[in-house]
């Protein structure tokens, strides 16, 4: 496959996509007037050809303009069962029809609850949020009231939401110090120094870090860990065991940040991908069916701060207030539950979104290489990122180039003009309607999107 651009100028992509927007543009003008982002939910870094979208069905989207792209965003992971499926909008009317929000208890949320401890390795009792930064949040908060200890341990590159604790040495921030013993910084303005100095900052799949535990073991509530790093999507299975190991020997809770692998990596998540159980886990994208949910999950003890009995002084005294209006509101609960309920039923799922990534990353891959094009899609199951380097990395500082950065929100300008929504945040999701035509097309887009980025000087 050639594109023949020989002696005219450079596309200007972006160009082309504002080209082809103009009712998309004229409503990103009004969103200027009264958002704080223009560009509302995305793309945070192409602000000039803003695509709003005004319908989606299955594996696609259209946008108000009437270009249809093939999806794989799926919302940052949660419609892993695609867009508008009949089991979740069935489930969403029915709730309707009873009702949005009680505060008052209800039997969708047991049921939903009930279907989750089956499902989950660690879960004996299960708390509802409304998204998955919520989850996290409560979850240091439990692990330091379970523990009576202040600091707790992450990781370099680890992303766990926006609240304050999480905004520390994450993604978004410069990695700082040494990769074997990496110091907390704040991502963003705004997170107080006592915050940081609150948080221990790890190195994935490292000895030193197993020993920075045990150094600290004293002050340590609890090591929060995403089972496969959302920005370094790579399998670290006997890294994760001898975690489990050492928080063990410290006493130490472990929580892995499954609000990506939930029901993802498999539908029992990461601890049964990996056949391995922390102390709690936290929940999000997926469990919702395409609504805000979070969740926390842990076992008994580790949970016990936050189990009420019923006595309304001991509560009050003693206990975590974790409540949020719409936490567990039976709109989410009803449709939640019809999700996993079809996941656990329907395991070939997951059988089919593996065979198409691992075919889509085996064909690109083997493009790049023909044509001398340093591109790897990296990622395990159901998705991964495209990043612009000549070999697998060795630790998520190895994805932190700017050139790299660059090319890819370059990348996704190309896939959206050849028909594909590739996200600015990169992050590629399949689903259970995405479908062997579907992948021709999106591998058709990146080999176009290849060779022409080349033609048009970006690589």
């Amino acid at each position: 496959m050639t594109v023949d651009n020989s002696g005219t100028q450079p596309r200007d992509i972006e160009q082309l996509n504002f080209d082809r927007l103009p009712k998309s543009r004229a409503i990103l003008d009004r969103a200027k007037k009264v958002l704080l982002s223009p560009t509302v939910t995305g793309p945070f870094r192409a602000p000039k050809a803003v695509a709003f979208v005004k319908d989606a069905k299955g594996s696609k989207v259209w946008d108000e303009d009437g270009n249809e792209y093939v999806d794989i965003t799926m919302a940052y992971g949660p419609l892993i069962l695609g867009h508008s499926h009949p089991v979740a909008v069935d489930a969403i009317r029915d709730a309707c029809d009873k009702g949005t929000v009680y505060c008052i208890a209800h039997a969708p949320e047991v049921e939903m609850a009930e279907l989750m401890v089956d499902a989950i390795p660690c879960a004996e009792r299960v708390a509802f949020a409304n998204s998955g930064t919520e989850a996290t949040m409560h979850a240091l908060r439990i692990a330091r009231a379970c523990k009576g200890k202040e600091k707790i341990a992450k990781f370099e590159g680890g992303y766990h939401g926006v609240h304050d604790y999480a905004l520390v040495s994450s993604i978004l921030a410069d990695p700082t110090g040494p990769i074997e013993d990496p110091l907390s910084v704040p991502d963003n303005p705004g997170i107080p120094q006592g915050t940081v100095d609150q948080v221990l900052t790890l190195s994935f799949d490292t000895k030193e870090s197993l020993d920075k535990i045990r150094k600290h073991k004293d002050e340590l509530a609890a090591v929060i860990i995403e089972p496969v790093p959302s920005s370094y999507l790579v399998d670290m299975r006997e890294f994760l065991q001898e975690l489990r190991d050492v928080t063990r020997e410290c006493d130490i809770l472990l929580i892995f940040d499954e609000v990506i692998t939930g029901f993802r990596l498999a539908y029992g998540g990461a601890q049964e991908y990996f056949g391995i159980t922390p102390d709690m886990a936290t929940y999000g994208k997926v469990i919702g069916g395409g609504l805000p949910v979070g969740a926390v999950a842990g076992t008994q003890e580790a949970m016990k701060p936050l189990i009420t009995t019923g006595d309304a002084i001991q509560d009050f005294q003693e206990k975590l207030l974790t409540i949020g209006t719409f936490s567990g509101n039976p709109l989410t609960m009803t449709v939640g539950r019809a999700v996993l309920a079809h996941l656990r039923d329907n395991r070939q799922i997951y059988d089919h979104m593996r065979g198409l990534a691992d075919r889509i990353k085996a064909e690109v891959h083997n493009f790049a290489e023909a044509n001398q094009i340093d591109l790897r899609l990296i990622g395990l199951e159901s998705w991964f990122i495209p990043h612009f380097v000549p070999s697998d990395p060795k630790t998520p500082r190895d994805l932190r180039d700017i050139a790299d950065m660059m090319r890819q929100e370059i990348l996704c300008q190309y896939m959206r003009y050849h028909g594909v929504y590739l996200p600015d945040l990169h992050t590629v999701f399949m689903s259970a309607v995405h479908s062997e035509e579907d992948a021709d097309k999106i591998i058709d887009a990146f080999k176009k999107s290849l060779l022409e980025m080349r033609e048009d000087g970006h690589l």
